[in-house]
């Protein structure tokens, strides 16, 4: 009896000793549920963002990197009002944020997380390791918020008012600085640069001058505020010197380089071409004959022909004469019709277009009273203009000489007469002169036609109807006769 006493005891002191290994171990378990915002990522933001953050009601979560692509946030609450998200900012490699909208808001994952009451256990005869029923999923740690950095971002444009300039004419450049980001920015530095092009260097430093000096004043010392935008506009003129074919195109670099106050730099920049163009025509003028007559139309026939690659318009058309015997109301005349002749041309109204050709003709009367003598080659000046705007003109001109003459009169040819020898008939028909001498005392003295067949065998220009020499003659042997009478009349006396 006493011994089973003893095992009784003994058994029961046991299992006092033993009673802390049968304890039951109560669990509480409590459901959490999770958000993740998923933000998917373009190519380009793949090479360049790194780090990411996200404010939710005032808390920031920071985003971690699911793949290449996809960045994610998990927000420990039973819904998540997308409203309530007040920016999602990623980070390039040197902090610079990037501010993007949540792409995708998932599904609630519900989590169970187990937590184990603390109890005070007696010191155990052996260690016993109470079994874990769940590991509950890891809950992202919330890290210290860190105050985030205003954005910082600034826009450089340079625009010119044309694509194709011309030689000689103008460009209009508008240059615009503009603070795109959230913080306000001093600029601390402008240049404009010419990279290609024939312009002088005095008219680049003199144009740089004043865009720089511009925007100086209109910045100001305080700088550029969120969202503020200043611009400047100047003009660069081009020479009518300028080397086309050379530098066929000017082009520019404008930059810009601001700092905030947190000493964070950023630079803009924009760069600018512009084409050119040479205009140019050609005018090519000839006459339909190079001899005209007083009285005779003088037809000219023009040709004008665009070279360039821009459109002409024509501005002025005139004839002038820098020879020739027209009067002044002939040459105003000619000239007034010429003007609405070719002003009516439909090619010149709507404007001569690159490599396109006009031909026309024009007609010029001369009176019959046309002065040979004082015009004897008649030139005609024509001076063409065209233009491309109010700054651009070119003029072309053409010369055209004719020779005015009046007509050599012909020669009409006589026929020759057959001259006639006289027959022996003729020759007894001859009028016969007689001259009478009279002498004191004697007997008259009578030429008879011996003398006139003596002459007419003498003078073979003695004929029937030569009678003029017949009367010649006749006046000779009359003469003779005188002289011999007077002779008779007064005897010589010898001493």
């Amino acid at each position: 009896m006493t011994h089973n006493i003893q095992r009784f005891v003994a058994v029961f002191i046991t299992l006092i000793f033993l009673s802390p290994l049968f304890t039951i171990h109560i669990v509480h378990a409590d459901t959490t549920t999770f958000r993740y915002i998923q933000l998917n990522l373009t190519d380009q933001e793949i090479e360049t963002l790194y780090e990411a953050s996200l404010v939710y009601e005032d808390i920031t979560y920071y985003g971690v990197r699911e793949s290449a692509d996809v960045w994610r946030f998990m927000i420990d609450a039973e819904s998540v009002d997308d409203t309530l998200i007040d920016i999602v900012t990623l980070y390039d490699a040197e902090g610079v944020p990037y501010t993007f909208i949540p792409n995708t808001i998932t599904e609630a994952y519900p989590v169970e997380v187990v937590e184990l009451p603390v109890t005070t256990e007696p010191e155990p005869v052996e260690e016993v390791t109470p079994p874990v029923e769940a590991e509950p999923e890891p809950v992202a740690e919330e890290p210290m918020a860190e105050p985030m950095l205003p954005k910082l971002a600034i826009e450089a444009m340079n625009i010119a008012g044309v694509d194709r300039a011309v030689v000689g004419g103008d460009i209009s450049y508008t240059f615009m600085i503009e603070n795109t980001g959230d913080a306000p920015l001093k600029v601390t530095n402008l240049s404009h640069t010419f990279i290609s092009g024939d312009v002088s260097h005095l008219s680049i430093e003199a144009f740089n001058q004043r865009v720089i000096h511009q925007f100086t004043e209109s910045i100001g010392e305080d700088g550029l505020l969120s969202g503020e935008r200043v611009e400047v506009t100047e003009v660069l003129t081009i020479p009518i010197d300028y080397s086309f074919d050379a530098h066929p195109e000017i082009g520019s670099v404008f930059q810009v380089t601001g700092v905030d106050e947190f000493d964070r730099v950023i630079t803009a920049e924009s760069q600018q071409i512009v084409l050119l163009q040479q205009p140019d025509f050609t005018v090519n003028a000839t006459s339909e004959k190079t001899n005209v007559e007083p009285g005779e139309p003088v037809h000219y026939m023009y040709t004008v022909r665009n070279t360039s690659d821009i459109t002409l318009y024509l501005s002025d058309v005139m004839l002038t004469w820098p020879s020739g015997a027209l009067t002044k109301e002939e040459q105003q005349m000619a000239n007034e019709r010429f003007v609405k002749q070719v002003e009516a041309i439909p090619a010149f109204l709507n404007g001569l277009g690159p490599e396109e050709e006009v031909t026309f003709s024009f007609e010029l009367p001369l009176l019959p009273s046309y002065d040979v003598r004082a015009g004897a080659q008649l030139i005609q000046h024509a001076a063409f203009r065209f233009h491309v705007n109010e700054s651009v003109n070119i003029t072309r001109t053409v010369d055209v000489p004719v020779v005015v003459k009046k007509p050599v009169p012909v020669k009409e040819e006589v026929p020759k007469q057959k001259t006639e020898k006289p027959s022996q008939d003729m020759k007894t028909n001859k009028p016969v002169v007689q001259v009478v001498v009279k002498e004191n005392g004697s007997t008259p003295v009578e030429l008879l036609d011996e003398t006139d067949v003596y002459a007419q065998e003498l003078l073979p220009m003695t004929g029937e109807t030569d009678d003029t020499w017949h009367a010649m003659v006749g006046t000779i042997l009359f003469a003779s006769g005188l002289l011999l009478l007077i002779r008779r009349k007064h005897p010589s006396t010898k001493p």
